[in-house]
């Protein structure tokens, strides 16, 4: 690990992890997470760049502020620790809400950017199905039912045809949920719920003029398909790929061809990278 774990944003306490050499890239994990979900793709993407994998001020071992905040207010912190680690150009890989700060951190600063990659995410403005769920989300929360928090995770995040085929790749999951030492509080969740639902990039993707990438599963039940062909159409320079069958969490659910696209993309836009 590289430096001290902990930087200052907004005069909050957040915590990033540092491995690999080369490049720098930044990984934005979404809703309710912390840096943990990239578990699975984030000791391969450090064999070609210098990932720097942050928890998100709400989330994991960052501080939980009392205020609400907005997906800009988080794009904002991944913007101090850019600049924290004197890192002048950054690959952003955002996951869901990821995405949403990796939208606004393109719209804001685009000279700080080499690449943009969106995974599940969205436009934002209104959606009563989002908000629908992440009301739900929030609820579960603050009950504290660990059964019931893994299991609208499960129905939210896979597909049935991956629960039906994968069951020991399920309880991996499970194990992984009942096993994290920083589970998100009450209060973090409803700050990640305000950012999540604070979020509109409408009338602004043109903006973005970084090369980006798009991926989506074909059975998303969180972030659409219908929503990242909205940011394929309206993101100048981006292309768009299904990946076919899955459901919201790729990076977990089909973590070879999520790694095939996702690095591919990458290394290409670094020009071979490390």
């Amino acid at each position: 690990m590289v430096g001290v774990p902990f930087f200052t944003s907004d005069g909050l306490k957040l915590y990033y992890e540092d491995q690999g050499s080369g490049e720098p890239l930044v990984l934005v994990h979404g809703f309710g997470q912390d840096s943990s979900a990239w578990v699975d793709v984030a000791h391969i993407y450090a064999r070609y760049f210098r990932v720097i994998n942050v928890d998100l001020r709400g989330g994991g071992q960052s501080e939980v502020p009392d205020d609400k905040y907005s997906a800009q207010d988080l794009a904002g912190d991944i913007l101090n620790l850019a600049d924290r680690l004197d890192l002048e150009r950054i690959h952003l890989c955002g996951f869901s809400l990821g995405g949403a700060i990796g939208m606004e951190f393109g719209i804001s600063n685009p000279e700080r950017l080499r690449s943009l990659s969106l995974h599940s995410t969205w436009e934002g403005g209104p959606c009563a199905h989002m908000k629908r769920w992440i009301d739900v989300r929030s609820l579960v929360i603050a009950a504290n039912d660990p059964v019931i928090n893994v299991g609208t995770r499960i129905i939210s995040f896979f597909s049935p045809e991956f629960v039906n085929a994968n069951e020991d790749r399920i309880e991996l999951f499970i194990q992984r949920s009942r096993d994290n030492p920083y589970p998100i509080t009450k209060m973090g969740i409803e700050g990640h719920a305000e950012a999540c639902l604070s979020h509109d990039v409408r009338g602004r993707l043109n903006a973005i003029e970084t090369p980006t990438l798009i991926t989506c599963g074909s059975m998303d039940r969180s972030t659409l398909p219908s929503q990242s062909r909205y940011l394929h159409e309206h993101i100048k320079k981006s292309e768009l790929i299904f990946i076919d069958g899955d459901g919201h969490f790729t990076p977990f659910s089909s973590t070879a061809e999520f790694l095939s696209i996702s690095l591919g993309f990458l290394i290409k836009q670094s020009g071979g990278g490390a």
